[in-house]
């Protein structure tokens, strides 16, 4: 076999993790579109930080919740299954706008922890030939504190990953 076709990636599997902000969705779209471009199953993850009340309030807004309160009635559960069908639902908006939908949406998981160490746990123990994330740019300070796990995620990655700039 010719050997410049070993260097030739085979990506069959993508991992895109979300942290369900609005400007996430471009990332999402870069994630649908590599998938459909390899014929690729695609596997959504959304980590909810269990200590974060910003991220309480992301996750309210996103579920169309009145408050932080409302949220915390549900169940980890409905939170879950709910977030699931949101995400996969938006998986299929975008697919529809391929011309040829050619791939597949494998899973949609949702975990709670610290999102940088359950991405990292995905990465290394699934089949995934690539990982799609979308990028924050936060001032100096909150680079100061983000940026160290992000730097580190790339860092220890063992599949490559795509840094998608996204806007707030």
């Amino acid at each position: 076999m010719n050997k410049a076709f070993d260097m030739i990636p085979r990506i069959d599997h993508i991992l895109y993790a979300t942290d369900l902000s609005e400007g996430a969705r471009k990332a999402m779209g870069y994630a649908v579109a590599l998938a459909d471009a390899f014929s690729a199953s695609l596997t959504v993850l959304h980590v909810i930080r269990q200590t974060s009340p910003n991220a309480e309030l992301l996750m309210a807004a996103f579920l169309g919740y009145g408050s932080k309160e409302e949220l915390k009635q549900k169940s980890q559960a409905q939170i879950t299954e709910e977030i699931k069908n949101r995400l996969g639902k938006m998986c299929d908006e975008l697919g529809c706008q391929l011309p040829a939908c050619s791939f597949s949406l494998a899973d949609v998981i949702v975990e709670f922890g610290k999102p940088e160490d359950i991405i990292l746990e995905h990465a290394e123990t699934g089949k995934y030939g690539v990982l799609v994330m979308g990028r924050q740019d936060y001032g100096f300070v909150e680079n100061a504190f983000t940026g160290r796990s992000s730097r580190e995620l790339l860092r220890q990655s063992p599949v490559p990953v795509v840094l998608v700039p996204v806007t707030s």
